[in-house]
């Protein structure tokens, strides 16, 4: 089933068209059984909604044992269990170099995204402020991405980790050892979301944070070609940044959320596109049903 988060609930889409699957307001992100929404962490098979007791939750990432890594506002990093137990990961907050995280406009830093790699090592972006990998359960960390990249999404991809930064786009195939950046073909370097698809490695990219010349690229996985924009069924230009979380792929299937609340589905990996579905209030974060519990 396609998820759909939005200003007005968590929908679920499918041949019958959406239904409402959380009534609950902004829910901003998704993975496995854990829902973001609005001020809490939604355990979506039981319904139990967690305070974190302060910080906002903006990201979620869920772990094998059923438990969640929820990031926050302030740049912090919590562990939520199935028992509504909030913990923060302490080692994160012990990070020396986080005084030096910032936001261009003066507010505290954030962490943006999450995401466990294919060996369970967890990464999380911190905007701005680079990406950071924990291979102990958050114990102690390294920067795998370097702050002045301005990550603004990070995923894994099979063995691969991939990056979307205002420096272009990013893929490491050893954990995060190394990297390689690229902004060839696209018309600016600032990327927002990451996606793969298939064979295709998917990037949106823009002339800047209030950009009026958005649009969606890819190109082979793992190959030195350079992007190549999609036109077929989306707009040739975004007149907003398609941003993190708005855009989202598993096999073929690939996803494309707008603030207007527009879905657009690609079935072909980026080749070709068509609208899902229209109307909706703004789409904040796309992806598909994963739970045990479906």
């Amino acid at each position: 089933m396609i998820l759909i988060g939005t200003d007005d609930g968590l929908l679920g889409l499918a041949e019958g068209g959406t239904r409402l699957l959380l009534d609950r307001p902004k829910v901003r992100a998704v993975d496995g059984d854990w829902a973001v929404a609005g001020d809490l962490v939604v355990a979506l098979a039981g319904g139990q909604a967690v305070s974190l007791g302060g910080p906002t939750p903006l990201c979620v990432a869920a772990l094998a044992e059923g438990s969640a890594l929820v990031g926050t506002s302030g740049a912090r990093l919590y562990r939520v269990s199935r028992a509504g137990e909030a913990e923060p990961v302490h080692g994160f907050d012990a990070i020396a170099d986080r005084r030096d995280w910032y936001t261009p406009w003066g507010a505290p830093p954030d962490t943006r995204s999450v995401a466990i790699g294919q060996d369970g090592a967890w990464f999380v972006n911190v905007h701005v402020g680079g990406v950071w990998r924990s291979v102990d359960g958050g114990q102690s960390w390294w920067e795998v991405v370097a702050q002045e990249r301005d990550t603004h999404q990070v995923i894994a991809a099979g063995t691969r980790m991939l990056v979307a930064a205002a420096a272009g786009f990013g893929a490491s195939a050893d954990g995060g050892d190394t990297w390689s950046w690229t902004v060839d073909g696209l018309h600016a370097p600032y990327a927002r979301a990451v996606a793969q698809a298939g064979d295709f490695e998917l990037v949106t990219a823009s002339t800047g944070p209030g950009t009026d010349r958005a649009a969606l690229y890819r190109r082979p996985a793992g190959s030195n070609a350079p992007f190549e924009r999609c036109r077929t069924g989306v707009p040739e230009w975004f007149d907003h940044n398609v941003d993190t979380f708005q855009l989202a792929a598993r096999d073929d299937t690939v996803l494309l959320g707008t603030p207007g609340g527009t879905l657009y589905r690609s079935d072909d990996a980026g080749r070709s596109f068509a609208t899902a579905v229209e109307g909706l209030s703004p789409i904040r974060w796309v992806g598909f049903h994963a739970s045990r519990a479906e």
